[in-house]
């Protein structure tokens, strides 16, 4: 059965809805893709969807003619990577993106599904998607595995190194890792932490004593 047109047209809203939603956490974090590049990616495919399932009824008739109408959604599938690619960055601190990309790619899911028509799939995708997003994103103390990268520049003087140590012990910062720099007048120290006791967005917050600090020329991750 072919829907009417203010079927396709609310296919088409839903999908533009349900991007927008998992956009704006996205959105909310400062990633590279929110709600404007969700909901238009979750309104395309749904569009595109539509077109492969229904685009082709009157095509159908012609004995001649075969089709695969599943090829249009395949390809939506494959064309997303793209996309999805160009949220990926490769930076000190390691590769980023990856959540915001495999996000993108969902959203395309959410879209086919509501193009098919298949509302209580795509409701429950939102849902979940949004739901993983938020609550179990990288840089969450829940989950014990916040890691982060420190670069401090100092004076060159072995009791500033020292002094710098005693600091973050007292915040609960203990580096796995370290390398040290010399320049002019200042020791630049790299500090790998693959446990912070607080999220990467809070970090300022507890490193805010270390600024006050004299013999600190920078601080930076």
């Amino acid at each position: 059965m072919i829907p009417d047109t203010w079927e396709y047209l609310l296919r088409l809203a839903l999908a533009a809805l349900f991007g927008g939603i998992i956009g704006l956490e996205r959105e909310l974090r400062s990633k590279g893709a929110g709600i404007r590049t969700h909901l238009i990616v979750a309104f395309a495919s749904c569009m595109m969807m539509l077109v492969s399932k229904y685009g082709f009824f009157d095509m159908m008739n012609y004995e001649a003619i075969k089709l695969d109408p599943s090829r249009i959604s395949a390809g939506l599938v494959t064309a997303i990577g793209f996309l999805g690619a160009g949220t990926i960055f490769a930076r000190e601190r390691g590769v980023t993106g990856l959540t915001t990309a495999a996000g993108l790619w969902a959203t395309v899911g959410i879209g086919m599904t509501t193009g098919a028509g298949m509302y209580v799939i795509c409701t429950f995708g939102t849902i979940f998607i949004v739901t993983i997003q938020a609550i179990l994103y990288r840089d969450h103390a829940l989950l014990g595995n916040v890691s982060a990268v420190v670069y401090i520049q100092i004076e060159d003087r072995p009791e500033a190194l020292d002094r710098l140590h005693k600091e973050l012990d007292k915040l609960g910062l203990k580096p796995c890792s370290s390398k040290y720099q010399r320049t002019s007048g200042a020791l630049s120290v790299e500090f790998q932490f693959d446990h912070i006791p607080c999220s990467e967005q809070e970090l300022a917050q507890l490193v805010a004593p270390l600024v006050k600090q004299p013999y600190i020329k920078s601080l930076r991750w």
